[in-house]
């Protein structure tokens, strides 16, 4: 079930210690400008000053940081977002897989467009550099070069894969958390059986 913004609103509030009435009338304040005055005894004088007949500093900032809850974050352009060089550095990242199939019929290289899209998703959500990317990938190639590509991701997967449920894993992101705690590639050897 997705979070709602509104439960962060009731975390403010009580952090604040104002009931969700003070609120309403906070903000029928800030709107309208006036309220009755049954309405205004309800406010605390943290919240309102009687004397200038108006909302305090504090409310006033309440009520601005509750409204930032529900202010849809500016979308990033790709190269705000990527840098300046994110196609090149897409290229590269590209390369650095097999031109051939994989053993399970799939080609490791995906197009441009969807590394792209599987790209800025990653960056919304990792910190990485492009060249700790470079370097987990070329791990990440190495590994699997040892044994055929066997079991290795497409490149696309391998930034990004929904594992059926809603969960996203990022293969890629494990590898880059390798290269930043400076884990050394190991070959892994898989044991085939020989019919006689």
């Amino acid at each position: 079930m997705k979070a709602l913004k509104q439960i962060n609103l009731f975390k403010k509030l009580k952090k604040n210690n104002i009931s969700y009435k003070q609120y309403i009338y906070m903000v029928m304040l800030y709107t309208k400008g006036n309220i009755s005055d049954v309405a205004i005894q309800i406010l605390t004088p943290v919240l309102y000053n009687k004397e200038l007949n108006k909302l305090t500093e504090h409310a006033l900032a309440t009520i601005n940081n509750i409204e930032t809850l529900f202010i849809t974050p500016k979308k990033l352009k790709q190269n705000e977002l990527m840098g300046d060089d994110y196609k090149k550095d897409i290229n590269d990242f590209i390369s650095s897989f097999p031109t051939t199939k994989l053993p399970n019929g799939k080609y490791a290289r995906s197009n441009t467009k969807n590394i792209e899209t599987n790209f800025q998703w990653f960056f919304e959500n990792y910190e990485y550099s492009w060249e700790t990317i470079k370097s987990a990938t070329n791990m990440y190639v190495s590994e699997y070069r040892a044994n055929n590509y066997l079991y290795m991701r497409t490149a696309l997967y391998f930034i990004r894969k929904n594992d059926g449920t809603k969960t996203v894993h990022s293969d890629l992101a494990d590898y880059c958390d390798k290269i930043k705690n400076n884990v050394s590639y190991t070959p892994q050897k898989y044991f085939k059986t020989k019919i006689l």
